[in-house]
């Protein structure tokens, strides 16, 4: 007699962390839209400018830590943006290998007209909810984030313990 193997089979539209990168996807796709009409900016050289604009000067490794992107993507980010003129680069005074990277003029102008889109847009997207369901919903997305995080250090935790010494 043959068992039947039935694979199985769970929606992943139901899983919580699919929905947000859905959600995710859909709000990064709008904001490049308008990003790029209005100021010929990608999404990760936007975020590179609100970064600098209040954090300057700073490292590539700083701002691809506060903005979770890998440090190549922000050191591509980083060097359009310096050809557009738009950001500076200077060595760090206490570690030469390290740069320090700042607004120019420019890059202020710049990141000043953004400020309002992005204000708008977020206006916009939170016109659907309540003052109550947006400050339930701010709450829920900070219990969200510190649990994936103690998530994430237990999995690496594991992980580590699991691995098996060097010799």
């Amino acid at each position: 007699m043959f068992v039947k193997y039935m694979p199985v089979v769970y929606p992943t539209e139901q899983l919580l962390a699919h929905r947000l990168l859905v959600l995710s996807q859909r709000l990064n796709r709008g904001v490049e839209v308008l990003l790029e009409a209005q100021l010929a900016l990608s999404v990760r050289q936007w975020r590179v400018l609100i970064y600098l604009a209040n954090h300057a000067p700073d490292s590539i490794q700083a701002i691809a830590d506060f903005c979770r992107y890998d440090k190549s993507q922000v050191s591509r980010a980083v060097s359009e943006l310096i050809e557009r003129k738009l950001l500076r680069s200077r060595p760090c005074p206490d570690d030469g290998r390290r740069s320090l990277i700042s607004l120019t003029t420019t890059g202020r102008r710049v990141y000043e007209q953004g400020v309002p889109l992005s204000l708008a847009r977020q206006k916009q997207l939170t016109a659907t909810l309540t003052p109550e369901e947006l400050k339930a919903f701010e709450q829920t997305l900070d219990k969200l984030t510190r649990q994936a995080d103690q998530l994430l250090q237990h999995a690496q935790h594991e992980k580590a313990r699991r691995r098996p010494a060097a010799e």
